[in-house]
């Protein structure tokens, strides 16, 4: 009976992760692409989704005090993790190569089906309440992974008003861009949650972005190229930091 609830369990896991679908899990997720195009219809995951009750929960003085006492969260080198991107199938194939100089890393998806029952199987309602991380957490303690990595990007185009003097941002969703004079940073935000103990950490690290605006294309239009750089630096950034945070 214990081997059919593990069995069911791990059954809703995968459920929650890839919606019951059949689909590979890291084989070929280098495969997939890098492209700055995101469907309209891409649904993050939500802080509940990977903090569970605590993002709601009343905090109290001691609750401060006692996060203060913790251990400090540390994630050796060649460490085994997985790192999830939120919104997408797998993370972009420029963070996987940067995380891969540090870590031993396994992928996951990062969308959370709420549409769909996440239950296969229906007569298992010991485990209907498993959520996204509680998922997660299980298919990694079973492939010994120390920690999860999960990340959200946001790609933001901004230009200078010289009336108040500061680049105005926005969010960046493939539109045409008139004019000249456009620069672009990626932000990031990462969650960090320790496998053994769901014990979590949040930060976003300091982000990068062209100081000039980006060279003229002769059409205005920001290109592919000029996206994955910008990507690629700030990966690169990003994780470096984290390393020399966690380490």
């Amino acid at each position: 009976m214990k081997t059919l609830k593990i069995a069911a369990a791990l059954g809703v896991s995968f459920c929650l992760l890839t919606g019951c679908n059949s689909a590979s899990i890291d084989a070929k997720k280098k495969q997939v692409s890098t492209s700055s195009s995101r469907s309209a219809s891409v649904v993050h995951l939500t802080d509940k989704d990977v903090f569970g009750n605590e993002s709601t929960l009343n905090v109290s003085e001691e609750d401060i005090q006692n996060a203060l006492e913790g251990e400090r969260f540390s994630v050796p080198l060649h460490s085994s993790i997985v790192l999830v991107q939120s919104g997408s199938q797998a993370p972009d194939v420029a963070m996987q190569q940067e995380m891969s100089k540090y870590y031993n890393i396994s992928t996951f998806a990062g969308i959370s089906d709420k549409k769909k029952t996440p239950v296969c199987n229906k007569d298992s309602p010991d485990v209907e309440n498993m959520n996204y991380m509680q998922a997660l957490r299980y298919i990694a303690a079973k492939g010994k992974q120390k920690a999860i990595l999960v990340y959200w990007g946001r790609l933001e185009a901004g230009k200078y008003d010289p009336v108040i003097k500061e680049v105005l941002w926005s969010e960046y969703k493939n539109e045409k861009t008139a004019g000249t004079g456009i620069v672009l940073r990626y932000l990031l935000r990462f969650a960090l949650v320790d496998v053994a103990t769901g014990e979590w950490v949040t930060y976003s690290p300091t982000n990068y972005e062209y100081s000039e605006p980006l060279p003229s294309t002769g059409t205005g239009d920001i290109t592919e190229q000029q996206i994955m750089q910008l990507r690629k630096k700030t990966y690169e950034r990003a994780v470096a930091d984290f390393v020399n945070r966690y380490k």
